[in-house]
């Protein structure tokens, strides 16, 4: 456990990066969490940090023990700095390309299969928490998923219950805190636990975020009981989807990319979870939207030697 000497600082070291968690270094405030950047000193060199500072001091040691023994290179380190902060950030407006986008969405999918399914033992993650609040991008606009917590931890395909002094299901829990209901799985009213379906389920929700450009949280209408994931649902199924996309961002799609990226998406938002694709599925229809996108950004060209020989041989008889 000596590795947890590198994660877990005096509180006097953090005061010190966060200019003693000055103002000026607030990142996010809710009623549960706050984030402060700063910079800490490792040899003489300054080494940007994220310090969070929870109300429920347990939530802090969950996410320790995640890091340090569930490694992804699209997974977080507890204290990392990400350049490009929050994906929530970018989803409006042009900073993104549809190909980075693209990459942004396969390279979570093949994170949240490893932390499903990646291991050789019998024991397997629930994230329980997916929203592009979550997804910090770097300076590669390359992502990193926050978040994850040890008491998430079910038999492959099981089924977490909160239970004892257990915290609730973490999405249910913060939707107050930052208007979060619209990406929790619908089945956790009835059954009362997580599955690996939940997280497919919110991870459906943030790749309609990734392709309309929009946050979930803010409704789109007035209408009572609005939901993103229906709204997406219904214009998929009326095949007008197309039509919510930002013009300019949809001018950079092919539309074999956009019809599996549209697809995989409405499939996560199933409300019935046997009805909802496992992680490796999703992996493999957005790397199809991603191959397709790169074909058609650089087709390749075909060989003109066959017709130059043809042209050449015709001329000389």
């Amino acid at each position: 456990m000596d590795e947890l000497k590198d994660v877990i600082l005096p509180m006097s070291e953090l005061r010190l990066a966060t200019n003693n968690f000055s103002e000026e270094n607030l990142m996010k405030q809710t009623p549960s969490l706050v984030l402060y950047k700063g910079q800490l000193d490792q040899s003489g060199q300054p080494i940007p940090i994220v310090v969070r500072r929870y109300s429920n001091p347990d939530v802090q040691l969950n996410e320790v023990g995640i890091s340090l023994f569930h490694y992804h290179k699209n997974i977080a380190t507890l204290f990392k700095y990400e350049e490009n902060e929050s994906l929530d950030k970018h989803l409006s407006g042009s900073t993104l390309t549809w190909m980075q986008r693209l990459n942004i969405c396969v390279d979570l999918a093949r994170a949240l299969c490893f932390i499903h399914d990646g291991s050789d033992v019998d024991e397997s993650l629930i994230h329980g928490n997916i929203k592009s609040s979550k997804i910090w991008l770097n300076q590669n606009w390359e992502p990193t998923l926050h978040g994850l917590r040890h008491d998430m931890i079910v038999k492959k395909h099981g089924v977490h219950h909160p239970r004892g002094t257990c915290p609730p299901c973490p999405l249910r829990s913060s939707a107050s805190d930052d208007g979060t209901l619209q990406y929790t799985d619908p089945a956790y009213e009835k059954t009362k636990g997580l599955s690996h379906k939940s997280d497919v389920y919110s991870f459906g929700v943030v790749l309609i975020e990734v392709l309309l450009g929009r946050i979930a949280s803010i409704p789109i209408s007035d209408e009572d009981n609005w939901s993103f994931a229906r709204f997406a649902r219904s214009h998929y199924e009326q095949k007008t989807l197309s039509d919510k996309i930002d013009p300019v961002l949809r001018q950079q799609m092919d539309s074999r990319s956009l019809k599996n990226f549209s697809e995989a998406a409405y499939y996560c938002l199933l409300e019935s979870r046997s009805q909802r694709p496992d992680m490796i599925q999703v992996v493999k229809k957005l790397e199809s939207a991603l191959d397709l996108q790169q074909k058609h950004e650089s087709p390749v060209r075909p060989s003109l030697g066959p017709w130059i020989f043809r042209i050449v041989h015709l001329y000389r008889n």
